[in-house]
């Protein structure tokens, strides 16, 4: 054994599993971004057909744009593999070039969405169903992939770097997609709340994600369906009160928890053999709720929706403390007011 082998110390231990993460990511780099420059190349192909060339503004400009990044994106990947690329290097323009692809998407979906409806545009191989990949789902990759770098080397400020300027990109991108129709959908919602409460109408409350998740109870592990909509500010929880529930019919929705997210904190949770569905767990306070979804990926997006708003939202919080509002007459309910949002914490 030499005095720097791996084994000798746990300093070369630690050495070793941060090769070997570097190793891992590296080769799920390259994965991911091989399915990025494939989205680049068809996003490409679809602005050169005519009819949408000449209806985007600035199309050769984009065009010159999504060509840059392209051949950006091939050279990093044969620097990858041939050693001349480090990772450091790969992630320098890489949120630049998801935030301007995310872009250019929601560009293109806009005009093709368009064109249909005069009927000037025919599904064809470039725009099937699942043409794109989702533009969240890719960033949320490359993140995960730099915040692996960043625990297994916590002392390296480049991943650190790399990493905040791709969450602010796959939180830009979260928040832009939820503005179209926000105002409408706000009013519809609280159209669905009991007694119209709480009062959820703000102008400057925006809607990121809404959906219905089972609450898992602890002992028992028996679940119970609950309705979930994410704003930029709050966590609203209902009871779903129709046994036929739509999201168009009035008068559905018991508020149990309005939960502000500057005191809310979202983390993966273990399985038991008897709950089926990916779990996680959201906590705000003393209050904390673990939830599943039956759908295949719902809780992965849930948790990335939640972190994402929480991180924005706490960047302009100042915190307050909280006190307790003792109720009357109403022995399940208690009320807590933090920055003027009275968070409701009944029996779910």
């Amino acid at each position: 054994m030499t005095p720097f082998s791996a084994e000798g110390c746990d300093f070369g231990k630690e050495l070793e599993t941060s090769v070997s993460v570097c190793g891992k990511e590296s080769i799920s780099l390259l994965q991911n971004d091989q399915i990025f420059i494939t989205q680049l190349n068809q996003l490409h192909k679809l602005i050169l057909l005519p009819v949408l060339r000449t209806r985007i503004p600035n199309s050769e400009n984009i065009i010159q744009d999504l060509h840059k990044i392209i051949s950006s994106h091939q050279s990093i990947y044969s620097g990858i593999i041939s050693g001349e690329c480090s990772l450091i290097s790969a992630g320098k323009e890489l949120s630049s070039h998801l935030h301007k692809w995310a872009m250019y998407c929601k560009m293109i979906h806009m005009e093709i969405n368009e064109l249909k409806k005069i009927c000037e545009f025919k599904e064809n191989e470039f725009t099937t169903s699942d043409f794109f990949e989702s533009p969240t789902s890719l960033i949320s990759k490359f993140e995960e992939i730099f915040q692996n770098l960043c625990d297994a080397v916590p002392e390296n400020e480049d991943y650190k770097d790399i990493l905040e300027s791709i969450q602010y990109t796959f939180d830009d991108v979260i928040f832009k997609a939820s503005l179209p129709n926000n105002a409408l959908r706000l009013l519809q919602i609280q159209r669905l709340l009991i007694d119209r409460q709480p009062r959820i109408l703000n102008p400057s409350r925006i809607l990121l994600k809404e959906g219905c998740l089972y609450k898992v109870n602890y002992k028992s592990n028996k679940t119970k369906k609950l309705a979930f909509i994410l704003f930029d500010d709050a966590l609203l929880i209902c009871k779903i009160q129709n046994k036929s529930f739509e999201w168009h019919v009035k008068d559905s929705l018991k508020c149990c928890a309005l939960l502000p997210l500057h005191a809310c904190s979202v983390n993966f949770a273990s399985g038991t053999p008897s709950v089926k569905g990916n779990l996680f767990k959201v906590k705000c306070w003393n209050i904390s709720y673990l939830l599943m979804s039956k759908v295949p990926g719902d809780a992965q997006s849930w948790i990335q929706a939640l972190q994402s708003a929480i991180r924005r939202y706490k960047g302009s919080f100042k915190e307050t403390t909280p006190y307790v509002v003792i109720k009357k007459n109403r022995k399940k309910d208690s009320g807590l007011f933090s920055n003027g949002y009275l968070v409701y914490m009944r029996k779910a």
